[in-house]
């Protein structure tokens, strides 16, 4: 890829080029969703870039930019994208590279592929994360080419469900992160053509979270070393706001005290003492389960009455995004009851 301007080809060898460029476009074999050459053309015909899963398997949800926390200890400006999938789809490397790191998970912490790619002569850290498995396919220093699977989608660490959360940092990793949607359109893959819906996500002016320990103190800064201000007990209701999170401490309001707590224990929902509250539904009719949340999308499979669903994700217009024998898909609200 480059990042000047190409100069113009001669007249007599415009046709040409357009001839070549069919040409390439068919030799080319796609590996995983759309397969496409970067923005530099033919200055770059070596650096292909694919989608990260196949295309219409998958849907977005947190995008890049602030957010609330989703789950405790998760991060408030997310810094890449989220791509909702089955659990077990196959993670494609959206562009060639090495390896440098390919981390399972442990104590909490998710599972991530980190790969070094290079592009106009910058260094660019694509990390894949979530995975159950990250050393299932590939090993640090293994050189991987674009659409090589290298993982599988998961939900291990601060997830909500199985996704891919892919990040792109130019300079490497630690340096600058971009916004992966933006980055891979630039190099001829569009993420929202390749996706089956956006769930569209958005970005609230104040988020609501509880306290998830016994007590938990609100301090005068972001760390252990600054003042108590005061100390509240487990599902005390605080507000923050979209993408503020300091040394793994968020900014919150409780009742006239303005004050910091630890990212640990700040959660959007309230805990009982055994933990998160479950719902389980029962299905009310035969019914299909699909791949977006309405009747317009294809069915994933057929889910019979009386079937019992305790694995959902999300609530999305009038459907539940949930898991039935370990397929993903939609159902209906109005073929749900609570059991």
């Amino acid at each position: 890829m480059t990042d000047g301007r190409r100069r113009p080809a001669p007249r007599a060898t415009t046709l040409l080029a357009a001839l070549l460029a069919v040409a390439l476009a068919v030799v080319v074999p796609v590996l995983a969703g759309p397969a496409l050459l970067g923005p530099g053309g033919a200055a770059d015909a070596a650096a292909r870039y694919v989608s990260p899963l196949k295309a219409e398997t998958f849907y977005t949800s947190s995008m890049y930019g602030p957010r609330c926390l989703p789950v405790a200890n998760a991060s408030a400006w997310h810094i890449g994208i989220d791509l909702e999938a089955q659990n077990g789809a196959p993670i494609y490397a959206v562009a060639a590279g090495t390896v440098t790191h390919a981390v399972n998970p442990k104590n909490g912490n998710a599972g991530y592929v980190m790969v070094k790619s290079s592009g106009g002569g910058v260094r660019y850290d694509l990390v894949y994360v979530h995975m159950a498995k990250a050393t299932k396919y590939v090993h640090a220093g293994q050189k991987v080419k674009a659409g090589q699977r290298i993982a599988l989608v998961g939900s291990s660490g601060p997830a909500t469900s199985p996704n891919l959360h892919l990040e792109v940092w130019k300079g490497g990793y630690g340096k600058t992160h971009v916004n992966p949607s933006t980055w891979l359109r630039a190099r001829g893959v569009s993420i929202a053509r390749a996706r089956i819906f956006d769930q569209g996500v958005k970005t609230p002016t104040s988020c609501t979270y509880y306290s998830t320990a016994t007590r938990l103190n609100i301090r005068s800064g972001p760390s252990t070393g600054y003042r108590v201000l005061k100390t509240v007990p487990r599902n005390t209701k605080m507000i923050s706001k979209p993408g503020k999170k300091t040394n793994n401490f968020v900014p919150v309001t409780v009742g006239t005290t303005r004050g910091w707590a630890s990212a640990a224990y700040v959660s959007p929902t309230k805990v009982g003492s055994g933990g998160t509250t479950k719902v389980t539904y029962v299905v009310t009719h035969d019914t299909w389960m699909r791949v977006g949340p309405t009747t317009a999308y294809k069915h994933v499979k057929a889910v019979k009455k009386g079937t019992r669903i305790t694995v959902v994700y999300a609530h999305i217009k009038h459907s539940r995004d949930v898991s039935v024998g370990g397929k993903r898909g939609f159902v209906l609200d109005a073929r749900l009851r609570r059991g």
